[in-house]
């Protein structure tokens, strides 16, 4: 990628974001750059050390079980206070990028699941267990996310 103005702008932004576990939404045209910009981005603090990246990328197949699924293999367990909390591996952070966030299939009360799913993780910091129904604390991990603007041929 060339870098221009907006390019380093964007990956200053995102850069300064991820060091302070700020969550970052990306949208724009097809073509804009959302996707390479973050792939940029997390490759040069992937090789620096200091984060673990996931990058997942939605369709309108993508389930919300897969994708907490995806999430929780990249982080370790630790019990705290007889509640289980997810961590990424020392000293780093875990670094989520969903490219194509808005692409998952409405269900039939008009919900995207996946979407809901990063949404409460979002929010509450943390993930229900699907097994045993109770809340998994998750730390040091951000959500970054692109999409197109709605409708567009989709």
């Amino acid at each position: 990628m060339v870098p221009n103005k907006d390019t380093v702008r964007y990956s200053w932004f995102l850069k300064n974001a991820i060091s302070i576990l700020h969550s970052v939404f990306f949208t724009g045209v097809t073509g804009a750059g959302k996707t390479s910009i973050m792939e940029q981005m997390l490759s040069e603090l992937d090789e620096k050390g200091e984060i673990v990246s996931l990058s997942l990328t939605f369709s309108a197949k993508t389930d919300s079980k897969m994708t907490q699924l995806q999430i929780e293999n990249n982080l370790n367990s630790q019990r705290r206070n007889k509640a289980i909390t997810l961590i990424p591996p020392p000293a780093k952070k875990l670094v989520v990028m969903v490219d194509d966030i808005n692409m998952p299939s409405v269900e039939e009360y008009g919900a995207q699941p996946p979407i809901e799913m990063l949404r409460f993780f979002q929010d509450k910091k943390g993930l229900f267990d699907r097994t045993g129904l109770f809340f998994k604390e998750v730390e040091s991990t951000v959500l970054l996310s692109a999409a197109a603007p709605p409708g567009g041929g989709r």
